[in-house]
């Protein structure tokens, strides 16, 4: 009866840590006062100063992270030049090292010395990253929109080119405006 209970302690634990595994959270704020019709061409540059996370602020993750920034502009009509931007593109990343702690008390309140203590307490330790990405007016050089995604974007994967284009295309579905547009048409006025 005792190694029943304890199989299902165990299958209880690992789904409960599968399930509270972090995921990718997107988050976006704006200047409600910038007229984004007059936005149709970008540039694109990395935060001044760079990123000092040898993965996440690599050539590799810059290159990726540029391609899926060009792809997004590009399929909401703006185009990209050279000089004279309406907007500049800019973006960064981060890492930090967390950890979750998840407690498990399986025991019946009211007889713990029947089955005996049955508190399973884990930690996984791992690392969460950022990208951020914010458009300036580049008139004004002032932030007109800013948008971020923060979750486990270096864990191990196959495929990162797909993750980083997935992750910036989640950030930039909350970036509602097209080359030309009127605040009022994404407003529904």
């Amino acid at each position: 009866m005792k190694s029943i209970i304890k199989m299902l302690a165990a299958v209880v634990l690992v789904g409960t840590m599968v399930s509270c595994a972090p995921s990718i959270t997107v988050r976006s704020d704006y200047d409600r006062t910038a007229n984004f019709s007059g936005y149709r061409t970008y540039a694109i540059a990395p935060m001044p100063g760079g990123n000092s996370d040898p993965v996440m602020g690599s050539q590799l993750m810059q290159k990726r992270i540029t391609q899926a920034l060009d792809a997004e502009m590009s399929a909401r009509g703006y185009r990209r030049v050279e000089k004279n931007a309406d907007l500049t593109v800019r973006f960064d990343t981060d890492a930090r090292n967390l950890q979750q702690i998840q407690s498990n008390n399986l025991s019946p309140m009211w007889g713990w010395w029947w089955y005996g203590p049955n508190n399973n307490v884990s930690s996984r330790n791992y690392e969460e990253n950022r990208v951020i990405i914010s458009l300036l007016d580049t008139r004004t050089n002032e932030m007109v929109w800013q948008g971020w995604a923060k979750g486990e974007l270096n864990a191990r994967r196959k495929d990162r080119d797909e993750l980083i284009r997935a992750t910036v295309a989640k950030v930039m579905q909350e970036y509602p405006y097209r080359a030309g547009m009127t605040n009022a048409a994404v407003q529904g006025e």
